[in-house]
């Protein structure tokens, strides 16, 4: 995805801790314009990280989360709380693929029978910013982009009950992105009677908005029927584009007393619907059920209660409210909901059968009374997720219950007692650690795209070539055969050869269609090395390419849906033996690194364009910034990676790892770009550097190439592609080679700081 910061941005970044996930898998109104800048935010990010610290399994799944930060403050006296946030394919000013998120959060006090006041802003940077001038009229509901581009959102109170069968439902429309919006009436109709004596207005809508493959739309609610013994959970269906709604089915009935409320809906990675809701025996707030349908929701198989496994182990919480789904476009399926605190918990694998690794990502309570009550105070529990990249979830979620959370009376609290909307990101990383960043080369001019799926649609900007490579699912982001029926080709150039190890493909999203990859070094003679067969994609699936060396990757996509003209390339991910960092999470150790200090993920501008690097940021002067990777002994290895220094003219070490014939470490090759820009190694009999460049051979914040080819004997240094000269081994006695070791320079040294990227060790 396109990045916007910085590497001197990203040195005060977070360093959460990580864990790895243990997996199987293979009615509103206008607000006032307020500033929006983070008046407090809680809490402060951590220092860089001067212990030693591993990154995750490379070949693992992991949840890495960033530190909250401050979308909206409110003045004395307004509330701000339950927030809801939704996020569509968009291009920005540039025209630059992104995702454009709508947040919304609530004004009124926390009654059923109170209208929602709800300002709506936008954020045009996949949730990064939030300008405080695109405050517009929320309606307290949920949104979904239609085929047509149009954004459609449902409020969650209906404007009226009109006899006990028919209720108005208050709705938004934008067929402009959601620059502006228009607002009707929809007519909702349900074959069961709604009971006004247990329910004020006849039904809530809550939380999702369905797409059906033929354009049919669902729709979540829950309400109270005469003659059935408590609340249920039910779906609503339009054939007409939101306009007109009937019941369709339940997904919850009611369990004796146990009454069903808040209900998340998604489609898994097998087409299936999976569902999660809040429940309540009697008056209490309960466990979360599940549900799942395999015909497109017509019937679900009975309720069962959720499996949710803890990171650290201990008992997972035993309630929760607005529990929320969503299927990444990585396959991974993420699972939030609260209170008390904030939850997060992902299905590895995409099923939706058992959620993994779940952990807070936000609380705030009051500590003075350790009593249930005030547990439950502070934050509400209340939030939601949009999907803004790939492996990118953008949570959000409020600091203080609207009227009720945050009494005078309490204290202690974790953040405070204020009102506050909070943002975080949520990276959810998939096994490998060689993703090719397609977009950001594409954006730079070092990756070309040649294709027949070359279909544009005014009200969906994504949908076009370079859709398929902008880190999105949804259906309007897409390459699209332009006419007739028949196969179409999407053709990639690379900005190299790379050896590739894993391709990803989505193709036309719940449509049956199948694809072929072919790869070539020449374009002229060309290999298959991916045959999907008929595949039905909701997400992308990973099939694996056995070190295959790639200049040009050709997919040929063939719908099977003969009512349907053109095919579709949802979207294609390509991994390589070059460790890019891509496809690890910003803040974090890179996986597969160990013994990291001051070592993290970045954005930074590479020479293929915005991208992740390995940043070293040395602050302080008794250790040095080092980042570690152990492999196999072996008799040689070939070293290569791209690096920039950033600020000062320091020095930048780079070693080849070994070990003597007792099996203890040793430096093999220690090489250095020296402060003055020169290239030396070291000796550890003399304890000297010999130089084999003149000063000035590597320009400071500049990017470069080095590789060093070693063996037992001694090591060739190469700079840009060209041999700057041969050293001898730093350290006499070594018997095998064992990866590799990037650091700053001398400890007593300081503000080193170099980003390091394109690593391939062979």
């Amino acid at each position: 995805m396109p990045r916007f910061r910085t590497a001197l941005m990203a040195l005060g970044l977070v360093c959460a801790t990580a864990i790895a996930v243990s997996s199987g898998v293979a009615g509103g109104r206008s607000g006032p314009s307020r500033d929006t800048a983070a008046a407090t935010t809680p809490p402060e990010s951590p220092p860089i990280q001067d212990t030693p610290t591993s990154g995750a399994d490379p070949e693992g799944y992991a949840i890495q989360q960033q530190q909250p930060t401050t979308v909206f403050e409110p003045g004395p006296n307004v509330i701000a709380s339950a927030p809801l946030a939704d996020a569509f394919d968009a291009v920005d000013a540039n025209g630059r693929p992104t995702r454009s998120v709508l947040l919304s959060w609530t004004e009124n006090s926390d009654v059923a029978t109170v209208d929602g006041v709800r300002p709506l802003i936008t954020s045009a940077d996949r949730g990064y910013t939030f300008p405080s001038a695109q405050y517009t009229g929320g309606i307290g509901g949920f949104y979904t982009q239609l085929q047509d581009g149009t954004i459609l959102g449902v409020g969650f109170i209906p404007a009226k009950v009109v006899d006990a069968h028919t209720a108005q439902l208050t709705e938004q429309l934008s067929r402009d992105g959601g620059q502006t919006w228009q607002t009707r009436l929809a007519t909702f109709t349900t074959d069961k009677t709604f009971d006004p004596a247990r329910f004020n207005r006849g039904l809530r809508v809550d939380r999702d908005i369905t797409p059906l493959p033929n354009g049919d739309l669902l729709l979540t609610y829950y309400t109270a029927y005469l003659g059935e013994s408590a609340g249920a959970a039910d779906l609503a269906i339009s054939h007409d584009q939101g306009v007109t709604w009937q019941r369709y089915a339940t997904i919850f009935p009611p369990i004796g007393n146990r009454s069903f409320n808040e209900t998340a809906v998604s489609y898994n990675v097998n087409g299936e619907l999976v569902a999660v809701g809040r429940t309540h025996v009697g008056s209490t707030l309960s466990a979360m059920y599940t549900s799942r349908s395999t015909d497109l929701g017509h019937t679900w198989s009975p309720a069962t209660p959720v499996h949710i496994e803890t990171a650290t182990g201990d008992p997972a919480p035993t309630t929760g409210i607005m529990p929320q789904l969503r299927l990444l476009p990585n396959g991974v399926l993420a699972l939030m909901w609260g209170r008390p605190d904030n939850w997060v918990a992902v299905s590895p694998d995409g099923t939706g059968d058992t959620f993994v690794n779940a952990q807070v990502i936000y609380h705030n309570y009051p500590d003075q009374d350790t009593g249930a009550y005030q547990r439950s105070h502070g934050s509400s529990g209340n939030g939601a997720l949009a999907v803004v990249n790939s492996d990118r979830l953008l949570a959000v979620g409020d600091n203080c219950a609207a009227s009720w959370g945050c009494p005078p009376a309490d204290s202690g609290y974790q953040v405070d007692g204020k009102y506050r909307v909070w943002k975080k990101f949520v990276d959810i990383v998939t096994p490998g650690v060689g993703q090719i960043d397609l977009l950001d080369k594409y954006l730079a001019g070092t990756v070309t795209i040649s294709t027949d799926l070359t279909s544009t649609r005014r009200r969906l900007p994504a949908m076009r070539p370079v859709g398929a490579i902008d880190g999105s699912t949804d259906w309007g982001s897409s390459a699209v055969r332009k006419s007739g029926k028949g196969p179409g080709t999407y053709t990639v150039t690379l900005d190299k050869t790379y050896t590739l190890t894993k391709a990803g493909l989505s193709l036309h999203p719940g449509q049956p269609s199948s694809a072929t990859v072919d790869v070539s070094t020449d374009g002229t003679t060309w290999q298959t090395v991916v045959n999907t067969g008929a595949l039905t994609s909701y997400a992308l699936k990973y099939f694996a390419v056995s070190g295959v060396p790639a200049k040009y990757v050709r997919v040929t996509v063939n719908d099977h849906n003969a009512d349907r003209s053109g095919s579709f390339l949802n979207e294609v991910e390509l991994y390589s033996t070059v460790d890019s960092f891509a496809n690890d999470a910003v803040g974090y150790v890179p996986r597969g690194y160990t013994d990291a200090v001051g070592a993290t993920v970045t954005d930074v501008n590479t020479p293929v364009g915005e991208a992740h690097a390995l940043l070293l940021a040395d602050a302080w002067n008794d250790k040095i910034a080092q980042a570690r990777w152990v492999s196999a002994p072996a008799p040689t290895q070939d070293l290569s990676f791209q690096f920039s220094s950033i600020g000062y003219a320091r020095r930048f070490q780079f070693v080849t790892n070994g070990t003597r014939a007792d099996g203890s470490p040793a430096n093999a090759y220690q090489v250095s770009v020296m402060s003055d820009g020169s290239i030396a190694w070291y000796s550890d009999a003399t304890k000297a550097w010999t130089k084999l460049t003149p000063p000035g051979a590597v320009p400071l914040k500049t990017w470069h190439t080095i590789t060093v080819s070693a063996t037992l004997t001694s090591a060739q240094i190469s700079l840009d592609g060209t041999v700057v000269g041969t050293a001898p081994p730093t350290t006499p006695g070594v018997t095998a080679l064992t990866g590799h070791t990037f650091s700053s320079s001398s400890a007593a040294s300081s503000q080193d700081t170099f980003v390091i990227d394109d690593v391939v060790q062979s």
